[in-house]
């Protein structure tokens, strides 16, 4: 239940995309949710997967995504985190988690952690030890998408950077945002904050002292092909002009601020 694209590709650059699908397998009954639910923002990022296909296709490097809804089990989590498995989102509650205890042991969410939340963070693992083998250190960068308004509010944000506390690549991008596209409204760790303990960028970056970078961009913005290709080259631009900037592909370890 993961897709990879262009993975055997030789580069400093590995794509991310969590939440790139809405994908819910037949046996789970669509988790108790009609089609209108599923479709929109709460089953998957609409539009991130397509940015992040197009990147990688920029960049000619690996890319590893889902292929499962994060109502299924949201893979951005640590597994003790109470929202690993979805009981209401969006005021949508969603039927086929009710019952799975998220403190307790339970065989339904062991068996999602095994064969959806382990399959995707073992591949993103077994990817980096590879790029290590050959004495390589991987810069990461994790491609979301957000709602245009939340409870009722409008986000007067374009893009977001997120980022923890190492701001080796948060720092080019904010460096080439202010010279280019200066029409473009920019968040730093906005919608959400870049500091969230145990989720991926956490586990496999922050943790092992990899540049990281996780990049929110607003969904209205990419629903269309002609957005989502405009968003991959723009990210592309300051990934490209650094490809050789020896401090992005060092280790080099920055005390996490999550909590």
């Amino acid at each position: 239940m993961i897709q990879v694209r262009n993975i055997d590709k030789e580069s400093n650059f590995i794509i991310i995309c969590d939440h790139a699908s809405n994908k819910i397998p037949s046996k789970f009954n669509e988790l108790g949710l009609s089609q209108d639910i599923l479709n929109p923002h709460i089953a998957y990022d609409i539009g991130s997967k397509e940015v992040a296909i197009k990147l990688s296709n920029i960049l000619d490097c690996p890319l590893v995504m889902t292929d499962f809804s994060r109502l299924l089990i949201d893979p951005n989590r640590g597994i003790d985190d109470p929202t690993l498995i979805m009981k209401i989102s969006d005021n949508s509650k969603i039927e086929g988690n009710i019952s799975i205890k998220n403190f307790q042991e339970s065989d339904e969410k062991n068996d999602r952690i095994k064969n959806f939340y382990d399959l995707y963070h073992n591949k993103i693992s077994e990817l980096i030890n590879s790029f290590e083998k050959s004495n390589k250190n991987p810069s990461i960068i994790s491609i979301h998408s957000f709602t245009p308004v939340w409870k009722n509010k409008k986000r007067d944000i374009d893009i977001g950077i997120l980022w923890d506390n190492d701001d080796r690549l948060p720092k080019i991008f904010f460096d080439y945002f202010k010279k280019s596209h200066k029409n473009l409204i920019i968040g730093n760790n906005k919608p959400y904050s870049g500091r969230l303990k145990n989720d991926t960028l956490y586990k496999h970056a922050t943790t092992k002292g990899l540049s990281n970078i996780l990049i929110e961009i607003r969904q209205d913005l990419i629903i269309e092909k002609k957005g989502q290709k405009f968003f991959a080259n723009l990210i592309s631009k300051p990934l490209l002009s650094n490809k050789d900037n020896h401090i992005l592909f060092e280790k080099s370890f920055y005390p996490s601020l999550a909590k």
